[in-house]
């Protein structure tokens, strides 16, 4: 199997509409009704298909899914929303920092940067924990990471995928 991944587009209100939403797709590109868990780092698994890599995002206005058999896989999703300049400048390159800046849409730009790290992090199970670092994902050695086509111009999305 490679690796596959799924956004859908919706309108959650709550964050267990999200999450129900998120397993009901994850079951859907497994084939079958899941399961899900977390280990101590928070990373999701399916007890009922150990070895299948599992990430899984959601936001306000989408989900998504990403499997993986052959090696880890981490997967993001954001919507439209407002971003102080301090997050910027504490999870950005400067050279981020400049494209951002650059863009006709500050915020759109920033979370496309935003998700790719975050799909990085996820991939690495370290999660949220590990924008400490100003990662630079265009650059990370261990991955490659792919921004998705969510089909909606307020919602951005990002894969990662380890290299074996």
């Amino acid at each position: 199997m490679t690796a596959r991944w799924r956004v859908e587009l919706g309108e959650w209100k709550t964050l267990a509409e999200q999450r129900e939403a998120a397993y009901r797709l994850l079951g859907q590109l497994v084939g079958g009704s899941v399961v899900v868990e977390h280990d101590a780092s928070g990373a999701p698994f399916l007890p009922a298909l150990p070895d299948l890599h599992v990430s899984i995002s959601h936001c306000r206005k989408a989900v998504a899914v990403a499997v993986n058999e052959d090696a880890a896989i981490g997967i993001d999703i954001e919507s439209r929303r407002r971003v102080s300049s301090g997050l910027v400048e504490r999870v950005c390159t400067s050279m981020e920092q400049e494209a951002i800046e650059a863009a006709a849409d500050h915020e759109m730009e920033f979370l496309r940067f935003w998700t790719c790290k975050e799909a990085v992090l996820k991939m690495r199970r370290t999660g949220i924990r590990g924008f400490g670092s100003m990662i630079d994902a265009s650059s990370a050695a261990d991955c490659i990471v792919e921004q998705i086509d969510c089909g909606c111009s307020d919602v951005v999305a990002a894969v990662a995928l380890a290299k074996v």
